[in-house]
């Protein structure tokens, strides 16, 4: 009797040589070394444009602070209450003021305003690219309106030209990244001068002790902030014809009077005695307005 024999038949498959595995190694090597650079670059020039967006807002909340307080973040007119910029925009804005300081990549911005006494154009400056040797300027290094002007006007994308204005900053910019230093810097500029000329006036105002000869009577003015606090206040020593002009833009640089803002005035019919007079809001069309105190009586507003 024959017994059935099942018969396996064994099946060999075949996979890839050492040499073929180095092959394939060797071209996945060479595309990452081609696909990674532009990759990395990309990842950068979102980096970049996303800051770029972040500086423009801080730009829009540094205006609407101006607005706010008449006076731009970092230089209230009280010397004793300055605060960093990043803080006074901080408080203002609910931004942690590191996050305002620092960009995402944990290197420092730079907040400058044009040198002059009264400054109605900001700079913020950010650099995307991390590696020491490429500083970004403070206040100190573009302290003349030449070199101001040379970064306002600097092209975006682009760096600073090297010259007789520039920044001796800019050169390392220019010597390490090879003609690419503008795809790592970030320039917002923001123009504060249409405030200003709107939210913000310049005015004169021109006070007038017209006592008669013999009267004694002390007058005085207050200037009030739109928030209630006293700006400043001061006395006009008994007449006849002692003036006093308030030139408002001279006695506050930093922060002019804006509209809404009170001009109280006083006199002092009799000693520790203060009597308010008159009370006037200041506009933008009250340059030049003049107020007489006549007759040892009250104050009143000329034409």
């Amino acid at each position: 009797m024959k017994t059935a024999r099942t018969q396996f038949h064994r099946t060999s498959s075949k996979g890839f040589t050492l040499v073929e595995l180095i092959g394939v190694i060797a071209i996945m090597t060479l595309l990452a070394a081609a696909i990674a650079p532009n990759a990395l670059h990309m990842l950068d020039r979102a980096a970049v444009r996303a800051e770029a967006g972040t500086l423009h807002n801080l730009g829009e909340q540094v205006k609407l602070f101006l607005k706010a307080n008449s006076w731009a973040p970092g230089l209230n007119p009280v010397p004793a209450n300055r605060l960093p910029w990043n803080q006074d925009l901080g408080t203002f804005a609910d931004i942690s003021p590191a996050d305002i300081a620092t960009n995402n990549r944990q290197i420092s911005r730079s907040y400058i305003y044009e040198p002059t006494a009264t400054p109605k154009r900001v700079l913020i400056l950010s650099n995307m690219r991390s590696d020491p040797t490429l500083l970004l300027p403070i206040a100190s290094d573009l302290n003349t309106t030449a070199r101001f002007d040379d970064v306002w006007n600097t092209i975006d994308g682009q760096i600073p030209a090297l010259g007789v204005n520039s920044w001796a900053g800019w050169a390392p910019w220019r010597a390490i990244l090879n003609g690419k230093a503008g795809d790592y810097l970030v320039i917002e500029r923001v123009n504060l001068a249409p405030i200003y000329s709107t939210d913000l006036v310049d005015l004169t105002l021109t006070l007038n002790n017209l006592n008669p000869v013999g009267n004694t009577t002390t007058v005085s003015y207050n200037l009030v902030g739109t928030d209630g606090v006293t700006r400043k206040v001061g006395t006009i020593p008994p007449g006849p014809g002692t003036s006093v002009i308030l030139d408002l833009a001279h006695l506050f640089p930093l922060s002019p009077p804006r509209p809404r803002e009170r001009l109280d005035l006083f006199h002092q019919p009799a000693a520790g005695v203060k009597t308010l007079d008159y009370s006037y809001v200041l506009t933008s069309s009250s340059n030049g307005k003049t107020f007489d105190f006549k007759d040892a009586t009250s104050w009143v507003p000329q034409p």
